[in-house]
């Protein structure tokens, strides 16, 4: 399961690194680039919440089975499209299964382990999350460095995608959940939980300010840079190795700011350091910035999401799929909606992100308040 959630971030996100080169490759706008991450987080925004109630109903291996080979195929069509209108829809294809993956696995993960060990099982999970990411990014710029083709990566991924279906029709089922009988109003019943609505308003300001600069920040790069280099502007995502950190040991995180909520918090102020960082045009400088920025949007993220499900109690997949969406929410927007603001100055940019992690603030206090542990 954990293999597959890092295969599905790959399948994410590995597209990132090269979106400059597609600009030119194509001839199409920077707007026009971003939409190859917007077409697969949007789904996600929407779908998750919808799977997660699916998933109350049916059997989650037949559902990642089917999604894993879909994704599979897909890359595999990928690579044989020659527009960006097809390039385009496969990737909207893409966003419409991968709710299904990821709300799948972190259900799977969370109702397969004992109620004190969700926690640090779904830290383990965002742990595979952020180096699937991180790898998907890296290697796909790597690849394109020396072998010229962007193709070669994502034949590559499409075939360990299909083996990983395979792989997951001979896992057995779920036998230890006892799933209580859903209904579709159940959905707003879980987000009036007053818990349930701060840790998704907060995480939707996160990843909206995480995402809005992992999608503009290529470019901007290029601008210092004067030329693309893949392997080059994948290493601004190395502060991922710093998230998986984070995540493989979420109980001693915890210890170390005592609750979730001061946990959550301090990741968001560690974010608006290395935001503030980001203002220095110098490749060095935004490279030691990304990675504190890595460091606090993993703290906040990988707290948050073992949070929400210690404190539920009943409806998982439904949690689960609410956070999945109001996260993706907020990188959706955040993939595209800042090109308003980037395109007056990186510095316009960066401090209307530096609102919304303040924003995001608020509602981790609120949160603390409600739970008493503050």
């Amino acid at each position: 399961m954990y293999l597959c959630a890092g295969l599905t971030l790959c399948v994410m996100y590995a597209i990132q690194p090269l979106q400059p080169l597609f600009e030119h490759s194509l001839n199409i706008t920077k707007f026009q680039t971003s939409l190859f991450t917007t077409a697969i987080l949007l789904p996600l925004a929407f779908a998750s919440v919808f799977y997660g109630y699916i998933l109350e109903k049916f059997s989650i291996k037949k559902i990642l089975v089917f999604a894993f080979f879909i994704f599979g195929v897909s890359e595999f069509i990928f690579v044989n499209t020659h527009s960006y209108g097809a390039m385009l829809f496969v990737r909207i294809i893409q966003g419409i299964i991968a709710p299904a993956a990821l709300t799948g696995i972190m259900t799977y993960i969370s109702m397969s382990s004992p109620k004190e060990k969700v926690g640090s099982a779904i830290g383990v999970y965002i742990g595979i999350t952020i180096l699937g990411g991180f790898v998907g990014r890296f290697l796909c710029g790597l690849s394109y460095d020396l072998s010229g083709d962007w193709k070669l990566f994502f034949v590559l991924l499409g075939a360990s995608l299909l083996v990983s279906s395979f792989l997951l029709s001979k896992v057995s089922e779920n036998k230890t959940a006892k799933i209580k009988k859903t209904e579709f109003k159940d959905i707003f019943l879980v987000l009036r939980v007053k818990h349930n609505a701060r840790i998704c308003a907060f995480i939707f300001f996160v990843f909206f300010s995480f995402q809005a600069i992992l999608n503009f920040l290529p470019f901007e790069l290029l601008k210092i840079d004067g030329s693309y280099s893949g392997s080059k502007t994948s290493m601004i995502y190395v502060g991922y190795f710093i998230g998986a950190i984070i995540s493989f040991n979420y109980k001693r995180v915890i210890g170390f700011f005592k609750t979730p909520p001061k946990a959550m918090a301090w990741g968001v102020l560690i974010f608006i350091i290395g935001t503030l960082l980001l203002h220095v045009k110098d490749f060095s400088l935004i490279f030691t910035a990304m990675l504190i920025v890595c460091l606090g949007n993993f703290i906040a993220h990988s707290v948050a999401s073992g949070y929400i499900n210690v404190l539920a109690t009943e409806h998982k997949a439904i949690s689960n799929g609410l956070y999945v969406s109001f996260y993706y929410l907020g990188g959706a927007l955040g993939s595209f909606v800042p090109i308003v603001l980037y395109n007056r100055s990186w510095d316009a940019f960066l401090s209307f992100l530096t609102l919304l992690l303040l924003i995001s603030l608020f509602f981790v206090y609120r949160l603390g308040r409600d739970v008493k542990t503050i």
